[in-house]
């Protein structure tokens, strides 16, 4: 299982914010349309602070993404991820979740986004990937700015470079941290 670690930020537009002295953000890549399917029973995913998601995206492999143990500190989370290809729940995910809920699982909320994304260089080093979704679920629409740091940088590190940059973003007007996740916001909105 991976660790997720990432700046999660509502935002007003989707185009990036400015961003400090020795942040860069490389060349946009290519605009992504994603449709996300959260699954549930009975809330027991939501009641444990976890979530599946089944991402579909143009040219890619479905993935199914489990998310768990997350922990926030203002607008930066971290979070257990296990994220696997796969057109049917992946067997290493049903054995985290257990079978019998695995196998009553259903579709509980679908975010359908466009996502923005540049890489993010600190003094010419790849440090995160910076991303702007416009969501939508059902009829709610939002936009949020993610920063997820880069698996080759240390937990430690991360929170510093977290900590640099919320430093930085706390006098934008346009950013307001994010106190819940995608799913969460779509549950709320229902």
């Amino acid at each position: 299982m991976g660790r997720e670690r990432e700046l999660k930020y509502l935002i007003r537009s989707h185009e990036p914010p400015p961003l400090p002295a020795g942040w860069r953000l490389g060349d946009e890549r290519r605009v992504t349309e994603i449709t996300d399917t959260y699954l549930d029973h009975a809330n027991v995913m939501t009641s444990r602070g976890w979530a599946l998601r089944r991402r579909e995206m143009e040219r890619v492999p479905t993935r199914y993404t489990l998310k768990k143990s997350a922990q926030r500190d203002g607008a930066f989370l971290q979070r257990d991820e296990l994220e696997i290809e796969g057109e049917e729940i992946p067997e290493e995910i049903i054995n985290e979740l257990g079978v019998q809920l695995a196998s009553e699982l259903l579709p509980l909320v679908q975010i359908h986004q466009r996502r923005r994304s540049w890489p993010l260089r600190r003094e010419g080093r790849l440090v995160a990937d910076l991303t702007t979704d416009e969501i939508r679920s059902g009829r709610t629409h939002w936009c949020e700015l993610e920063i997820e740091f880069a698996s080759s940088i240390t937990d430690r590190s991360a929170a510093k470079l977290a900590r640099e940059l919320e430093a930085y973003f706390s006098s934008n007007q346009a950013l307001t941290p994010s106190r819940q996740s995608k799913v969460e916001a779509a549950i709320a909105a229902l």
